[in-house]
């Protein structure tokens, strides 16, 4: 989900303060500044849903109030001027932060558009309107996808609410995060790597198996001719390197020829090979003669934030004796891909009061306002919660 749909679900929280005193409340501007994808409320339509959700639901009250928040003039640049007329982007924006708030599946919101009143309402449809195919969905969030679109959208949106004083600026925060696990194998490097590497292979298989087939050889299917966890690495310190450093030949074969000249387009913008190219550059080098050499690990000592400031009880002005940042280690955390079926997934741990915990994943970022006064306080004055939740991918606490 975009940062516009995290940004956009807690207007439906917001509202809730606005509406307590019943339905009867204040209506928005029906003056034509709507969302722009009808003639406006189907009369019928407005009666069954008063009728039978007096109090409203969170859908109705963002039609009430925030009428105008999506406009067609505010996607005007994202389709083509000719062509045959397509849905309201305006009313798919709505219906995707509708979805998120409810946790549906593309099928589920499209079902809700057609069968639900409080769903219609907010969308200003008539009853018997057909709505439209789930798939339309997932082709709008592509298209919200492009480019910095998702922040334009997040960024008109908390402009009509602080018009509208649901928010203001310069309120009291409070952040916390919790980890969210992915649904990854931990991988250790020897695994990371020929994993990397398999993956490659079968989608190049995929797109390109005559091609591939001349590049590679009988061996080849002993050690990537399966998943990684099926297979036992070497014992021992050196042949383990010998085999990473072979695994590693294998997939500088793979890379040059896929960047080669007579090599077939697109080959290279497939997503396992872009992330093959970027774990070999992150787990080898090549030293000064030019041979192929495994990174060693990061030292558990060094410290990006430390590297600038005095050693204590050396007398020492600088950070000497301490691993240089050009030297050939794997990079910190932040930038560390640890797994191939989802790069962006990272090591991370958090000490807390229970212990140190660390995980394959991201960090779940909550903010909420705790001001004394605001849309969303209670009548006992309490301080207000809302909350923006983000995702990020993990950080280790001694990246920072």
């Amino acid at each position: 989900m975009t940062s516009a749909d995290h940004g956009c679900v807690h207007v439906l929280e917001m509202l809730g303060w606005w509406e307590r005193g019943g339905f009867g409340g204040r209506r928005g501007d029906r003056s034509g500044n709507g969302f722009g994808f009808g003639a406006g409320d189907s009369p019928l339509t407005v009666r069954m849903a008063r009728a039978s959700s007096p109090r409203g639901t969170a859908a109705m009250w963002v039609r009430d109030r925030l009428d105008g928040m999506f406009t067609e003039a505010d996607f005007a640049d994202w389709y083509p001027a000719d062509g045959r007329p397509g849905l309201s982007p305006a009313q798919l924006a709505l219906v995707s932060v509708l979805q998120y708030a409810e946790n549906l599946t593309d099928r589920q919101a499209a079902d809700a558009v057609r069968c639900r009143l409080d769903w219609k309402y907010c969308l200003g449809l008539e009853l018997d309107d057909p709505g439209f195919d789930f798939t339309v969905l997932s082709e709008f969030r592509g298209r919200v996808a492009e480019g910095d679109r998702a922040d334009r959208l997040l960024a008109l949106v908390v402009d009509r609410l602080a018009e509208a004083g649901l928010v203001k600026r310069r309120g009291r925060i409070r952040t916390d995060s919790t980890h969210v696990l992915a649904a990854v194998r931990r991988l250790n490097r020897g695994e990371l790597v020929a994993e990397t590497l398999r993956c490659a292979l079968e989608e190049l298989t995929l797109q390109g198996e005559e091609w591939l087939a001349a590049l590679v050889t009988p061996d080849w299917a002993d050690r990537y001719g399966r998943p990684v966890r099926y297979e036992r690495l070497p014992r021992g310190g050196d042949a383990l390197i010998a085999w990473v450093l072979q695994v590693g030949e294998d997939g500088l074969h793979i890379l040059r020829a896929v960047y080669r000249d007579d090599a077939p387009p697109g080959l290279r913008e497939l997503r396992p090979v872009q992330v093959l190219r970027q774990v070999w550059v992150q787990q080898y080098w090549h030293d000064e003669t030019g041979q192929l050499r495994w990174r060693a690990a990061k030292s558990t000592r060094d410290r990006a934030s430390r590297r600038a400031t005095d050693q204590r009880n050396t007398g020492k002005s600088s950070a000497a004796g301490r691993p240089d940042p050009g030297s050939a280690r794997v990079p910190w955390s932040t930038m560390e891909i640890v797994t191939p079926h989802d790069p962006e997934a990272r090591y991370s741990q958090k000490v807390t009061a229970a212990g140190r915990n660390d995980w394959i994943g991201y960090r779940d970022h909550q903010t909420e306002t705790c001001d004394e006064m605001s849309p969303t306080s209670s009548s006992r004055s309490s301080p207000a919660r809302r909350r923006n939740r983000t995702s990020t991918p993990s950080t280790t606490s001694t990246d920072s």
